[in-house]
């Protein structure tokens, strides 16, 4: 069995610590020279995150989607590119600091704790299209998810000394965040895993834990929306909803290991 994937994946993980370490020391002594650090290291931990998840695709003949190891890999590299990509000039650096984090101890624990042999091959549930849908979006609305996750706490921590403007700016990027996580989730978590579902077990809904788990998640952010954009709420209410959705979804990640159920292969 080639360890490859683990071995790139682990490495990753190592580049993803020290830029969490250069952000951290960029945030308590306000080192601006830092910052390009920093960026270099995120920037050489995703190439590498990216080779690993090609290795694992490679290895598998498939996309890696369909068990704990392969989800939390995935959701990871998602983090970081939705970061790249949409948030790293909008998150202050602490917001920074808990992305990678956040992609540290996913990673981390994907490398140390989850690790399948690739060459296990994939059972008859999984063998639907409807899996790769079902899983990337739903793993892309959590990757928003956990962007709003980061600007909350950031805003909860700066309540009391930031100016009004820069709480504002963090009020709206947790909005943005969610707004945009929230129809990712509802399509793939929701939609795309009822229709697979019924292709794989025969029933819309089974009561599984996580399927469970997934609704609650998925009320708890309608919640934070209506209160967002209907009543217009903001400050720390909001934000603590934010916050626990994100709890919930790591715990709805994970729960499988807790709960087992149909789901207990991931």
């Amino acid at each position: 069995m080639s360890l490859l994937d683990l071995t790139l994946s682990r490495i990753a993980v190592v580049v993803y610590f020290a830029a969490a370490v250069l952000t951290g020391l960029e945030a308590l002594l306000g080192k601006a020279r830092l910052n390009l650090l920093r960026n270099l290291a995120i920037v050489l931990g995703f190439l590498i995150h990216t080779v690993a998840l090609i290795t694992r695709t490679v290895q598998t003949g498939q996309v890696p989607m369909t068990d704990l190891f392969e989800y939390t890999l995935f959701m990871a590299w998602a983090l970081v590119l939705v970061y790249l990509l949409f948030f790293r000039k909008r998150l202050p650096v602490a917001g920074t600091l808990v992305v990678l984090i956040v992609v540290f101890l996913l990673l981390g624990s994907a490398a140390n704790l989850f690790y399948s042999d690739p060459s296990g091959g994939m059972m008859p549930a999984l063998k639907s299209n409807w899996l790769y849908v079902h899983v990337s979006l739903a793993a892309l609305g959590e990757v928003f998810f956990a962007i709003g996750f980061a600007s909350s706490l950031v805003y909860l921590i700066r309540k009391r000394s930031a100016d009004q403007a820069s709480l504002d700016a963090l009020d709206d990027l947790t909005y943005r965040a969610v707004s945009m996580g929230f129809p990712l989730f509802t399509a793939g978590a929701m939609v795309a895993g009822v229709i697979w579902a019924k292709q794989a077990w025969g029933a819309y809904w089974s009561w599984d834990p996580k399927e469970v788990l997934s609704l609650v998640v998925w009320l708890v952010y309608a919640i934070y929306l209506h209160a967002r954009l209907v009543r217009d709420l903001r400050g720390t209410g909001v934000h603590l909803i934010s916050m626990a959705g994100f709890i919930l979804t790591v715990f709805t990640i994970f729960g499988t290991m807790i709960f087992g159920g149909l789901h207990s292969y991931g």
